[in-house]
């Protein structure tokens, strides 16, 4: 009968492959019309890094220690078991096919997969149907699946196992299969099951196990473009094309003066790897469990914004093709109406998602080019949040304070200007928050006595500073973001600062400026605060000695825009633990697990209006470890956290930032004596 598989084969290839091909042209072509990314053939060395990596390594997946192994032995399972169904394809045209390797070596690692693999599809079905994780939504899809896949290996031990007794009843084992039968101990074990029978009998059975091994290949197949389970075929793509930018640096809307339009608000605006994201999002709902907004009840779930967008294509998928690329005709819902309001500006931006996704999806460019679209083609976005950028225009800050009040914190600490000390080795970018909050402006004052104990040779900017951009970058307006960042790095070229070294202690200035000026020109030497800070007492030049006067029993709470944007998490913990006396604690949620303190994405300057408050939750993690300090290294953290206590009404919590608790730890008498001639010099400054 081997010698009829041939012809069905063929006509089975024929429909199969012509289908999967038919559907797979509409989804390729869907990415090809998105906007074009130049450097997708850039960086090979590094893509190549990335699949092997987080594609075909799955390091991301082991962040959930159980249901990552599970996933990833039975995606290494399926790389396996390619050569097998390739195989056995062949033999359906060439039915005396022997390799050796196949028939001996690889029939043991085949098997021993086929058996891991089951395990884990029982396993994947008990958490979905027993143990239910919240982050799963129930999808009879998935089951399916897990069916399909136990179906694909069974039938195929089983046909080893009626092949085997066949050829042993007929008296026909070569010694190639002999080779195979011997490192094929579980299909050797069902043929002694079904040694005995009637040879007709395994005949029949072996050719059925056969055909329906290759019936659910090819189904499988054409199942994945419209599922879910479409990353099967688009995981190890969208991993290699990943972005390679650094990770805190939002692509910029390039030539912005000549642009008609601006952000997306047409679904083939985003660009062909965002696309890409939308087919390979398996909804394992990682995503989803560290994110701020899911987390306290909001509407945004990072989850169903990435299929939101995705339905939303499928939806249009006809008319666009028809079309060839921007559908006139459409009516329907826009891609702003199918993703929702609330969910574009719940973001906090705090990358927890992208963080845990295994697939390499994006979540945060989305929502940003979301937010563009909507804050400079519709002015449409939370109303409290258009006073925050009118005064980030008019006065460079987003309290609309006055320019001039920009240095008042530093009045009597003859703190010099960068005009009046061209030679200082360290410029100190303030910050708005610094210069203008008055909880803040206790971190600068902490930070300028840390920085002369150590006796570096610092200044500021003073009124020449404004905002790094941030907030306007995060909120969607790109124009205001750049127009400020221009300006910026055109003051700080002006006294050679790109020959510095520029030091803050918000987070956000410094992703701000270490990751996104160098795309307009401006490439500065930026160090967080809590790093410089670890390093001067590392180098013994400042030296902690007391323990700051209430603060015993600290927890640090990560930033996101430090953490998950930087990678700076052990030096603010280094930091504080070389304060003597101290005992740090550890939130549950801590470094790539920390939660948002809610503030990042200009949502500082909006309302909650659905759910818990974010800052409320995270205090109420924070008060697990029974604290006395929350320690911080970011001023909407400190502002957050702060506001989360009282509104909570907390007693006996503080919440400070590692700068203030260091300079408390500092005897006065190792700050350096400031003489009458360097403090005439000085105190012109201010």
């Amino acid at each position: 009968m081997t010698e009829l598989r041939a012809i069905p084969m063929t006509l089975a290839l024929t429909a199969a492959l012509g289908w999967f091909a038919f559907v797979m042209y509409g989804k390729t072509r869907l990415v090809l019309m998105a906007v074009q990314r130049p450097e997708f053939f850039a960086g090979i060395p590094e893509r190549i890094q990335n699949l092997f990596v987080f594609g075909i390594g799955q390091k991301k997946m082991f962040k959930e220690k159980g249901a990552g192994w599970m996933h990833a032995f039975i995606f290494w399972g399926f790389l396996v078991l390619q050569l097998r169904t390739l195989y056995l394809i062949l033999l359906a045209y060439f039915p005396d096919l022997h390799i050796p390797f196949v028939h001996s070596e690889y029939a043991l690692a085949k098997d021993i997969t086929e058996v891991i693999v089951l395990a884990m599809c029982a396993y994947a079905a008990y958490r979905r149907l027993v143990t239910k994780p919240a982050r799963l939504t129930f999808s009879g899809e998935a089951l399916l699946v897990l069916g399909m896949i136990s179906s694909l290996l069974l039938s195929d031990l089983l046909y080893d196992g009626m092949h085997f007794a066949l050829m042993t009843s007929r008296g026909d084992v070569s010694a190639v299969l002999a080779d195979e039968i011997a490192h094929a101990p579980v299909g050797a074990f069902f043929a002694s099951l079904f040694m005995g029978l009637d040879e007709s009998v395994l005949l029949t059975g072996r050719e059925t196990f056969y055909w329906w091994h290759i019936f659910i290949v090819l189904t499988f197949l054409n199942m994945l473009p419209g599922s879910k389970h479409f990353h099967v075929i688009t995981a190890l793509p969208n991993t290699i094309f990943s972005d390679l930018r650094h990770k805190g640096a939002l692509r910029p809307i390039a030539d912005i003066e000549e642009q008609e339009t601006f952000g997306v608000g047409n679904v083939l605006e985003f660009d062909m790897r965002q696309i890409l994201d939308t087919y390979t999002c398996t909804e394992c709902g990682r995503c989803e469990v560290n994110c701020p907004t899911t987390l306290t009840g909001k509407t945004l779930s990072p989850k169903r914004l990435i299929t939101d967008v995705r339905d939303h294509l499928y939806n249009r998928e006809a008319g666009l093709l028809a079309a060839g690329g921007h559908d006139e005709s459409y009516d329907g819902p826009s891609l702003i109406d199918d993703v929702k309001f609330d969910a574009i500006w719940d973001c906090t931006t705090c990358r927890a998602c992208s963080e845990a996704c295994p697939a390499m999806i994006e979540h945060v460019d989305k929502i940003v080019d979301m937010r563009r679209y909507m804050t400079l083609m519709e002015a449409n976005f939370p109303k409290e949040l258009g006073g925050t950028l009118r005064n980030l225009e008019q006065k460079g800050n987003p309290w609309g304070l006055p320019m001039g009040d920009r240095v008042v914190w530093a009045e009597d600490l003859n703190v010099p200007t960068v005009h009046d000390e061209p030679d200082a080795e360290i410029i100190f970018w303030v910050g708005c928050a610094g210069a203008y909050d008055d909880q803040q402006k206790k971190v600068s004052q902490a930070l300028v006595q840390i920085l002369r104990t150590a006796g570096i040779k610092f200044a500021i900017l003073g009124e020449e500073e404004t905002c790094s951009g941030d907030p306007a970058r995060r909120a969607g307006n790109e124009y205001l973001f750049q127009m400020m960042a221009e300006q910026n790095i055109e003051t700080l070229r002006s006294y050679n600062a790109h020959k510095k070294q520029l030091v803050t202690h918000c987070p956000h200035c410094f992703n701000t400026i270490a990751n996104e000026y160098p795309e307009f020109g401006g490439t500065f030497d930026v160090i967080h605060h809590s790093s410089l800070i670890e390093k001067l007492i590392a180098d013994g030049r400042i030296t902690p000695r007391k323990t700051p006067e209430g603060s015993r029993n600290v927890v640090y709470h990560d930033s996101c825009y430090l953490g998950r944007y930087n990678d700076v998490y052990e030096e603010p913990r280094q930091a504080i633990s070389a304060i003597p006396g101290l005992e740090m604690k550890e939130m549950a949620r801590n470094r790539t697990t920390g939660m948002c303190c809610g503030a990042g994405g200009a949502r500082v300057w909006m309302e909650e209006h659905k759910g818990t408050r974010i800052n409320q939750e995270r205090v109420n993690q924070a008060l697990e470890t029974k604290p006395d300090t929350i320690a911080v290294a970011c001023p909407f953290c400190k502002m957050m956290l702060k506001d989360g206590v009282n509104e909570l009404q907390v007693e006996g919590i503080k919440t400070r930032d590692i700068a203030e608790l260091v300079a408390d730890s500092l005897d006065e008498a190792e700050a350096p004596v400031v003489s009458e001639e360097v403090a005439e010099l000085e105190s012109p400054a201010l």
